[in-house]
């Protein structure tokens, strides 16, 4: 994986982590697109702060991959 795509992938986890957290009406549009293969209303509304949380540590890993490897 590349440093460039380690950075793009940290930085949509992190919009997506803060969307979970800051603006959940956002998500539950995405949701309403996307409830069929992925998604489940009663586990978003319970487990909101977990996923929010999750993808901003997933961000966080992602970038700092990135840019560690851009340094070298």
């Amino acid at each position: 994986m590349t440093p460039f795509l380690k950075i793009a992938v940290g930085c949509v986890c992190g919009l997506l982590g803060l969307g979970y957290l800051y603006r959940p009406d956002l998500i539950e549009r995405m949701n309403a697109v996307l409830r069929d293969c992925l998604f489940n209303d009663a586990y978003m509304a319970l487990e909101r702060r977990k996923w929010g949380m999750f993808f901003l540590l997933l961000a966080f890993l992602f970038l700092y991959m990135g840019w560690t490897a851009l340094e070298r």
